[in-house]
C-alpha cells in the first residue's frame, strides 16, 4: 500500500472509531436529562453503558473470529453502518425497555466495527511504525472526549438530548460511505480445506493475557472519567451545560495530546509494556483527588487534563505490542481485546453506577485508582526482562 493510500485508509477509520467511540461517550452529558425523561433513576441510565457494553464485548469477539472468512471490510462497514441505525433508534426512546433494546443492537454494530480496525491498521502498517498507525486510531477515541462529547453537549442545548444523538447518528451513516472506500478489499478467501489450521492456543500465553487484562484496567479507568466526570462537575460546582462543553473539551485534550505523544514514544522505546506501566502507575495517583476533592473549577480541571494525559500517553505502547503477534490470530487477538476493553466499560458503568448509589464520588475515585495499580502490576509483569 502506499504511503498516501495509507493515510487515506488511516483517515477514515480514525473518523470512524472517533463516531464509534461517541456513541457511548456522547451520551454522558444527559444522564440525568435521560432518567427524568424516561422515569428512571440515575445509576439505571448508567446501566445502559454496560448493557451496550456487554454486547459490544461479544460482537468484537466474534468478529475477529470470523475476519478471515467473510472479509474484515465487510465486517467494518456492516457494524459502523448498523450502530449508526440504532442510535437513530435509542433517540426515539419513549421508555426505558425501549432505550436497553436499541442499547443492546447497538453493542453488536459497534463491536463488530472495533473488533476489527487495529487489525486492518497492524495488517498494513510497517511494524517500526505502527505505533503512530496505532495513535490515529486511538486519536479518533481521544477526539471523542475532546470534540464528540463538547459538540453533542452543544447540540443537546438547541435540540435536547434526542436532536444531538440523532445528529451524531446521522453522521455515523455517513462515514460509513468513507470508510467502504478508504479501506482497501481484502484478498480472496481461501476454501476452508485449504486454510492452514489458525494457532489459537497462542491467545493464552500467560504474559499476553496479562497484557490484555492491562487493557482492560486502563479502559475501566477511562470509562469511569468518560462517563460519570460530567455528572461529578455538574453535582460539585453546578455548571450548566453550555459550561460543561468547554470543561468537558479541555479536560479531554489531555487524552489527545497523551495519546499522540504516547504514539511517538512507542515507536522508540525498547519496552513498551513498561511506557504503558508508568502511564497506569501515574492514573493511580491522580484518580482519587479527581473525584473527590473539591478545590475548585480550575484546579479540577487541570486534574482532569493531566488524569487524561498519563492515561492515554500509554495505550499506543499497549496496542503495538499486542500487534506483534503472528498475522494468523491477530484479527482474534484485536477481537478479544475489545472484548476485554468492553469489560472495563461495563465494570465502569455497573460497578461505578452501583459505588455512586450507595457510596459517593470518594468511593468512585478510590476504585480507579485500585485498579489503575493492578494494570501497573500487570504490564510488569508482561515486560521482557532487559538484557
Amino acid at each position: 500500500m502506499t504511503e498516501g493510500r495509507l493515510t487515506r485508509m488511516l483517515i477514515a477509520l480514525c473518523a470512524g472509531v472517533f463516531l464509534v467511540t461517541s456513541a457511548g461517550a456522547s451520551t454522558a452529558p444527559f444522564l440525568n436529562f435521560i432518567a427524568r425523561d424516561l422515569s428512571v433513576s440515575l445509576p439505571a441510565v448508567a446501566h445502559l453503558f454496560s448493557i451496550q457494553a456487554l454486547t459490544w464485548g461479544i460482537s468484537s469477539l466474534v468478529a475477529g473470529l470470523l475476519a478471515d472468512r467473510f472479509q474484515r471490510r465487510r465486517i467494518l462497514v456492516a457494524g459502523i453502518f448498523l450502530i449508526g441505525v440504532m442510535r437513530l433508534g435509542f433517540a426515539t426512546s419513549d421508555t426505558y425497555s425501549a432505550a436497553v433494546t436499541w442499547q443492546v443492537l447497538s453493542g453488536i454494530g459497534g463491536g463488530a466495527f472495533m473488533g476489527l480496525v487495529y487489525a486492518v491498521v497492524s495488517e498494513h502498517a510497517a511494524p517500526e511504525t505502527r505505533g503512530r498507525a496505532m495513535s490515529w486510531v486511538i486519536t479518533g477515541q481521544s477526539l471523542s472526549l475532546v470534540l464528540g462529547v463538547p459538540l453533542v453537549t452543544l447540540l443537546g442545548t438547541f435540540g435536547g438530548w434526542r436532536g444531538a444523538i440523532a445528529t451524531h447518528a446521522a453522521c455515523v451513516l455517513l462515514t460509513a460511505i468513507g470508510v467502504r472506500l478508504a479501506t482497501p478489499p481484502d484478498p480472496p478467501v481461501q476454501p476452508h480445506a485449504q486454510r492452514p489450521k489458525t494457532p489459537y492456543a497462542l491467545l493464552f500465553k500467560p504474559k499476553l493475557m496479562a497484557l490484555l487484562v492491562a487493557g482492560t484496567t486502563e479502559r475501566l479507568c477511562f470509562a469511569i472519567v468518560a462517563i460519570f466526570l460530567p455528572a461529578y462537575l455538574q453535582h460539585a460546582y453546578n455548571i450548566p451545560l453550555s459550561g460543561l462543553a468547554l470543561v468537558l473539551a479541555l479536560v479531554a485534550a489531555g487524552n489527545l495530546t497523551g495519546n499522540i505523544l504516547g504514539g511517538r514514544i512507542a515507536d522508540k522505546t525498547r519496552s513498551r509494556p513498561r511506557v504503558f506501566a508508568i502511564g497506569s502507575a501515574c492514573t493511580a495517583v491522580l484518580a482519587l483527588p479527581l473525584l473527590a476533592w473539591h478545590p475548585g473549577l480550575t484546579v479540577s480541571v487541570v486534574l482532569g487534563f493531566v488524569y487524561s494525559f498519563v492515561n492515554a500517553a500509554g495505550r499506543p505502547s499497549l496496542m503495538a505490542t499486542l500487534a506483534e503477534v503472528p498475522k494468523e490470530i491477530r484479527s482474534a487477538l484485536f477481537g478479544l481485546n475489545i472484548t476485554m476493553a468492553s469489560i472495563g466499560w461495563l465494570m465502569a458503568g455497573s460497578v461505578g453506577g452501583t459505588l455512586l448509589a450507595v457510596g459517593s464520588f470518594t468511593a468512585l475515585g478510590a476504585f480507579a485508582a485500585g485498579v489503575a495499580v493492578l494494570g501497573c502490576a500487570l504490564a510488569l509483569y508482561s515486560a521482557p526482562k532487559p538484557r
